[in-house]
């Protein structure tokens, strides 16, 4: 078991925030400060007990985002920062600068405001990367991704831990957690993102697996060009990292402790409708404008 670092937080957090919503998002979400609002109380619930340091980038959003941020987390350390618009590559690359440069904990976190949390997710993401220490990264979501690609069949590593099974997996998308010195050693992969690496494509470049096996390439076909062309990115911006670099582990629990909210990564094993679905309609509700009464 690894011992605590001695720093002043258990989790630094990069958040960044856009304020419109992705194509076809679960539970029936029309209007993205309403989805921002249960990401975020989510994502405080999953917190529990640890102590957090927060960064949150709103991109081109307008003032209600930070009165909600601060409605929610009012006594958190947190800085907002302000863009205009800069879009999701660039935001990126700030979330690997503030994260890789911070030293507020040895932990980080970097997070999107798609994302919806089962309470204390985050505490038990801290816990296993304390206990496991060749463990470099995690994500809390079981993809859905995880059960029908080809790419994603492999033989796992795994841990039993709290009532659940943690597997390494290939890849997961741009919301994880991450030692900060593998996230250091690694940023020049992560940034491939920012030049035309696809998020598929530079896990597989930091994980090595799959980015060797040729069969993957013709099979991932079946599954659609992005597979493929993710192991050719991968090659073509990471093939340095991936014949030299350390290889890095990437965990993920079932059952799954988080989902991203679109409809075709949802993760399974959890009704969301059930669990979320009331707090969901309530919120959409409440933003919807008042009608004058009829006469």
């Amino acid at each position: 078991m690894e011992s605590k670092a001695s720093h002043d937080f258990d989790l630094a957090v990069a958040y960044r925030i856009y304020p419109r919503v992705s194509a076809s998002p679960i539970l029936g979400f029309t209007d993205k400060l309403a989805l921002t609002q249960l990401n975020l109380e989510t994502f405080r619930e999953a917190v529990g007990d640890l102590k957090i340091r927060m960064w949150v980038l709103l991109d081109n959003c307008p003032p209600a985002y930070e009165e909600l941020l601060k409605s929610i987390f009012p006594n958190t350390a947190m800085e907002i920062i302000k863009l205009n618009g800069e879009g999701n590559w660039a935001t990126f690359a700030r979330q690997i600068d503030i994260l890789s440069q911070q030293t507020a904990s040895d932990l980080v976190y970097f997070a999107e405001d798609d994302y919806l949390y089962l309470p204390h997710s985050l505490e038990l993401g801290v816990a296993f990367l304390r206990n496991h220490s060749e463990a470099d990264s995690l994500t809390l979501a079981d993809h859905g991704d995880y059960h029908r690609r080809y790419v994603d069949r492999i033989r796992s590593l795994e841990h039993r831990e709290a009532g659940r099974r943690w597997r390494t997996v290939v890849a997961t998308a741009l919301t994880f957690m991450i030692r900060q010195q593998a996230l250091i050693e690694s940023a020049d992969v992560f940034k491939t993102y920012f030049r035309g690496n696809s998020d598929l494509g530079l896990w597989m470049a930091l994980t090595k697996l799959r980015v060797f096996n040729p069969w993957c390439c013709i099979r991932g076909f079946g599954d659609g060009k992005f597979i493929p062309g993710s192991q050719a990115l991968a090659w073509w911006h990471a093939w340095r990292y991936i014949l030299f670099g350390k290889r890095r582990t990437l965990w993920a629990p079932i059952p799954t402790l988080a989902t991203h909210m679109e409809k075709r990564s949802v993760a399974p094993g959890v009704d969301w409708e059930q669990v979320l679905g009331a707090r969901a309609r309530t919120l959409q509700e409440a933003r919807q404008p008042t009608r004058p009464p009829t006469a």
